[in-house]
């Protein structure tokens, strides 16, 4: 089976998931890929990226049983690193899934590269969500954290791109290198960005930063500007005593494609 139910911190993204590329190129210095790549293969490098070994005729015959739940594209990848422009694997599993209407999120930090399936996605409607992880606001700490992926501006411009064509976006703000520029991409997309999912930094140490500060900062902004968004669980553990979350604040699967097309909007 290509297509797999993940695990623990994982699971709090989709039910379900595919990764189609075997590693990325975005070089990301924070990305946990590598050391779960190596375990695997030592040869394994940072950067690489290769097509992973998947028939796409079998990947069919799973999308024909009917697939019901969200899949994320992807965990273990980017479905919009550069050497996609190449391949273009991810469009011929768009269009498996378009071909058998299988719920799809994907997460980018591949910008403008994702619009070149546009027209993929404005088929799929309403069975699918493009979102972008965004962690840095200017072009110096990202070359600096994400030294491969697409610039902050780009990644928010296409969020803009895609809203305006009626998609529904998302944002990943995980990983938090900089609650206070975190808290600024939030505001900075409001107008074209339907949903958030809220982490934390987990593969570095970040000793100085105020967690329970940020998570109450977040919380605040995200429910005054009417946004549905999740709080994972990394991040959930840092709220006070006494603090309450909304049921759909905890709930990983609420914001998940079928789900928030059949629930009304959440009012807080």
């Amino acid at each position: 089976m290509f297509i797999y139910e993940p695990k623990g911190k994982a699971r709090e993204y989709s039910p379900l998931a595919l990764n189609h590329y075997r590693g990325c190129d975005h070089g990301c210095f924070y990305c946990y890929v590598p050391s779960v790549l190596k375990t695997f293969d030592r040869n394994y490098s940072h950067g690489c990226v290769e097509k992973r070994k998947m028939d796409l005729t079998k990947l069919e015959m799973e999308c024909k049983k009917g697939i019901k739940r969200q899949v994320l594209l992807s965990f273990l990848t980017d479905p919009y690193h550069a050497f996609d422009v190449v391949a273009q694997i991810t469009r011929k599993v768009l269009e498996l899934f378009l071909k058998y209407s299988v719920p799809t999120a994907i997460l980018t930090k591949g910008g403008r590269r994702c619009l070149r399936d546009l027209d993929l996605f404005e088929k799929m409607n309403p069975l699918v969500k493009v979102g972008a992880s965004l962690t840095s606001d200017n072009q110096k700490d990202s070359h600096i954290w994400e030294r491969g992926a697409a610039l902050p501006n780009d990644r928010l411009d296409t969020l803009k791109e895609l809203h305006a064509h009626g998609i529904t976006t998302w944002v990943s703000i995980e990983p938090v290198v900089s609650p206070d520029q975190s808290i600024g991409l939030m505001e900075q997309s409001f107008a074209y960005v339907d949903h958030y999912k809220v982490g934390k930094m987990n593969h570095q140490k970040t000793d100085t930063v105020d967690w329970t500060q940020f998570l109450l900062r977040a919380v605040t902004l995200l429910r005054l500007a009417g946004k549905r968004f999740y709080v994972k669980n990394d991040l959930a553990a840092f709220a006070p005593h006494g603090f309450v979350f909304t049921p759909e604040e905890r709930d990983s699967d609420f914001l998940s494609v079928t789900h928030q097309k059949e629930t009304q909007p959440l009012l807080l």
